[in-house]
């Protein structure tokens, strides 16, 4: 090896701590990333912090990734004290902390992701949830502040980024995320099975997502209670339940609609796309978003989208998405009643949905990362080992 391939050769560090946290936009996110740089030509070796538990699910096994593991949890006490000792002891030439929670103490070069800012302005219903938003914001603007580089996911993610914490928009680098594999386009047959198996009997409206109160479920469901005037069908809430969001059941059941909302608890990757496949619509009410990826996975599996027109989404879903006011209840039902009675329309979407899906992939997603990466360590100046 020559001495100058030797200096190119550099070790990267990458927060997966988010690895297996079920289908969450952030879970998917570090799956995703962490596989395609894998797949990427690159002398580095990339030094993935992943946690006891998610080891054994880790896909990737190729020879220029080092896997540590660590049970530091995210948000606390233990990650800014501890997680930075780990770090050190890997010897790393640059960190990627893949979310905005880092150690404040780190002084090593690292570029950060602010993926989002929805946890700012959508702090939660509990008053512990508020408290937090103060200590939040002060480790975002010192990360935006040391960081080499800031990530996000969108060009309204960068705007508001820039604008909040006073960083040029030259160190913002918007980055779109993509689609995995598995979302597509599958028989009737399979569908048909697959409802049956489910006792989807009916037609259905779908939302696939968190109960946050930036979701907008509350007037999602007070929407389809209009829709339900002209529509017999259902509406099917697909994801965990959270305890500590009671207003959706107790909105179901004020709005007589606890025989026509299906709750379906936590739902396996590999039948999420049939739940899309079978869907006859896919509505997506979200207030704020980073990126929003279920929209763009119901394209893939051919099923037309009615989305809120707020945040990133207009850039994101562009013209293949009929969009509506997430503030008002009365044009959500509307927009979903005029796809819902509308074949044409449907198909329309239908349509355009799988060729606006096909902008996006992970391996563009890798390359634009490890664009940043580069550029960074071209700003590190020469420093001796540990």
């Amino acid at each position: 090896m020559s001495e100058q391939s030797g200096r190119r050769r550099k070790r990267i560090g990458i927060d997966a701590r988010f690895y297996g946290l079920g289908s969450a936009g952030l879970a998917r996110y570090t799956q995703e990333l962490v596989e395609h740089i894998a797949r990427a030509k690159t002398p580095h070796t990339f030094v993935i912090f992943i946690r006891t538990e998610d080891q054994s699910h880790f896909r990737s096994q190729r020879k220029n990734l080092e896997v540590r593991t660590t049970d530091i949890p995210h948000y606390s006490i233990r990650e800014q004290v501890f997680l930075k000792q780990e770090l050190e002891a890997a010897n790393l030439d640059l960190m990627h902390f893949t979310n905005f929670n880092f150690p404040l103490w780190y002084r090593d070069p690292f570029i950060i992701s602010i993926n989002d800012l929805t946890l700012l302005r959508f702090s939660g219903r509990s008053k512990f949830s508020r408290l937090k938003v103060g200590p939040m914001r002060h480790v975002m603007q010192v990360g935006a502040k040391r960081s080499l580089d800031i990530l996000t996911y969108s060009e309204y993610q960068r705007r508001l980024i820039t604008k909040t914490f006073g960083v040029p928009a030259s160190k913002v680098r918007p980055i779109y995320l993509a689609v995995d594999e598995q979302f597509r386009v599958v028989g009737q047959p399979t569908v048909e099975k697959f409802c049956q198996k489910r006792g989807l009997t009916k037609p259905f409206v779908m939302y696939t997502g968190q109960w946050r109160e930036h979701k907008n479920l509350v007037r999602l469901i007070k929407a389809f209670k209009l829709v339900k005037e002209a529509f017999d069908g259902k509406l099917v809430l697909v994801g965990k339940k959270d305890s500590a969001f009671p207003i959706i059941p107790q909105t179901i059941a004020e709005q007589g609609l606890a025989d026509d909302v299906i709750l379906t608890g936590f739902v396996e990757d590999a039948e999420l796309p049939l739940y899309y496949n079978a869907a006859e619509v896919f509505a997506f009410p979200s207030l704020a978003e980073g990126f929003g990826l279920p929209p763009l996975e119901a394209m893939a599996c051919g099923t037309p989208v009615a989305s809120s027109h707020s945040g990133p989404m207009p850039e994101i879903l562009g013209e293949a998405a009929d969009y509506f006011n997430p503030r008002s209840t009365k044009d959500v039902a509307d927009t979903l009643l005029t796809l819902l009675s509308d074949a044409r329309r449907r198909d329309r979407f239908r349509r355009r949905g799988l060729i606006q899906v096909k902008k996006y992939s992970w391996s563009k997603t890798a390359a634009e990362t490890l664009a940043s990466y580069e550029e960074a360590l071209s700003q590190v100046k020469t420093r001796h080992r540990r």
